[in-house]
């Protein structure tokens, strides 16, 4: 356990963790129910055909920030910071599959929630109770 923190407070942040998460899960759903559920996937534009693909960029820096940045994190104020940030990158994805992906709109939306769901915070109680490091004699 982190000095200064006792089990009450450690629960509390942890429940911030869940909250921004599940919250952030949920406003993405009801985005898209409400704004292209049920509505004909438009046209591919002739112009630019790749235009839908825009959300790849910020799943793959989110992904990248998951996997490789976050585990690293070994303040909890900072891995907080990081988490949210991985999880708007995620969310974007999602976003402007909805709204700017044009025939890719349900493919990028499922990118994108798969996105939010791999922030899953089983790993933030690590933050807080630290393995040692270092040569510690008879462990």
């Amino acid at each position: 356990m982190m000095p200064g923190y006792d089990e009450r407070k450690i629960k509390a942040r942890l429940l911030v963790w869940w909250v921004v998460w599940g919250w952030i899960l949920i406003a993405l759903v009801a985005i898209y129910l409400g704004f292209a559920q049920g509505k004909p996937l438009p046209p591919v534009s002739r112009e630019n055909p790749l235009q839908g693909l825009v959300g790849f960029v910020p799943l793959f820096l989110s992904v990248v920030l998951r996997w490789l940045v976050l585990p690293r994190a070994t303040e909890p104020n900072r891995a907080l910071v990081l988490f949210i940030v991985g999880l708007a990158l995620a969310e974007s994805c999602g976003l402007l599959g909805i709204f700017l992906g044009g025939p890719y709109r349900d493919s990028l939306f499922v990118l994108g929630v798969l996105g939010v769901v791999q922030y899953v915070p089983f790993y933030a109680r690590k933050l807080f109770d630290p393995k040692g490091s270092g040569y510690i004699p008879n462990n």
